[in-house]
């Protein structure tokens, strides 16, 4: 950036100067560009997610987890983007964000577009989302874990807030529309993660925004000096990666399909099991054992492959960071967690 020459404003460079020494990014450039800053993103998120378990305890992390997600990234890109440097990722590749025009950095109102977008708007559509289908369900068992979760958060938390919300706009729906809206979210919040995917995918055909919050805030990259390595056959390997992508995204839909209709079928099973024997789920001993994660009653036991029992809520968010026992730290995949069914 120190290359061009400033003219009248603060946001404004040299027409001729930032033309003589600029090119337009590649889709190389941007890919690298976004890797790398993921890679500081993620490091920068593990960083404060053990300083806060390190002070605060598992079970208080447990509960701020995607909270502290959040602020990590907001905090990465408020002291780079919103400041008006590079990313680290933007510095890596020599590339630099300007506007529509071309001619111009992004003003302060699309920077903080473009943090709102990447940031913060997903995060709300995952709370409100996730907060209606669980609302939606309506099994009592399920709101009674939920609640017990949310209460160490306060009154005044954003999950209580929500689940106020979701109580009194569901209350006035009848029962068969509840049975509509399910499906409905659920479409919803698989299909936002597939129009990600399909947007990567026709950025690889032919595109130049690789993130959907850059397209909304009409953030674009110009290169800063150097030779653009985006020849004809890298260009071509791109659109084939692209056809392949979209290909893959098809057969993804068909499996997300076939995955519903199996939920359907098994939530409609465990309603018929709960409605048989609704004191099997009742614990017969004067004191129920307890998950040292969220220090409750534990809540639909799930072994981990070392023997050890927590609350599923529980042991699937601790391995959504940490992919290990809480308690002897042994190594191991999500995929082999156990749920024990009819374990009193």
């Amino acid at each position: 950036i120190s290359l061009f020459i400033k003219s009248d404003g603060a946001d404004h460079w040299d027409c001729e100067s930032l033309h003589a020494h600029t090119q337009y990014s590649s889709k190389s450039q941007l890919i690298r560009s976004s890797q790398k800053d993921e890679y500081y993103q993620t490091f920068l998120r593990n960083s404060a997610n053990e300083a806060f378990q390190t002070i605060a305890g598992s079970k208080r992390w447990l509960d701020w987890r995607k909270e502290i997600e959040l602020l990590s990234d907001i905090i990465y890109y408020g002291l780079t983007t919103f400041s008006g440097y590079q990313t680290l990722g933007e510095e890596y590749v020599s590339i630099i964000q300007v506007d529509p025009t071309k001619r111009q950095i992004p003003s302060r109102a699309r920077r903080g577009l473009f943090i709102l977008c990447n940031a913060l708007l997903p995060y709300l559509l995952d709370k409100v989302l996730v907060s209606l289908e669980n609302e939606l369900e309506g099994g009592q068992e399920s709101r009674t874990g939920i609640s017990r979760r949310q209460a160490a958060s306060g009154q005044w938390s954003l999950e209580y807030c929500l689940r106020r919300w979701t109580e009194r706009t569901v209350g006035l729906l009848s029962e068969p529309q509840r049975r509509a809206c399910l499906p409905a979210v659920f479409v919803l919040r698989q299909g936002l993660t597939l129009l990600h995917r399909l947007h990567v995918a026709l950025f690889y055909i032919s595109g130049s925004f690789y993130h959907l919050s850059r397209r909304v805030a009409g953030i674009r990259y110009l290169r800063v000096m150097g030779l653009n390595s985006d020849d004809g056959t890298i260009r071509s390997s791109y659109r084939l990666l692209g056809f392949v992508s979209l290909l893959q995204l098809l057969l993804t839909l068909c499996l997300q399909l076939n995955n519903f209709r199996q939920r359907q079928r098994a939530r409609q099973e465990w309603k018929l099991y709960r409605n048989l024997s609704p004191q099997r789920t009742q614990s017969s001993s004067p004191r129920a054992a307890s998950c040292i994660l969220c220090l409750e009653e534990r809540r639909h036991s799930t072994s981990t492959p070392c023997g050890h029992l927590f609350c599923w809520e529980c042991i699937t968010e601790w391995c959504n960071t940490k992919a290990e026992c809480p308690l002897c730290r042994e190594k191991f995949q999500p995929h082999r967690l156990v749920y024990l069914r009819n374990y009193s």
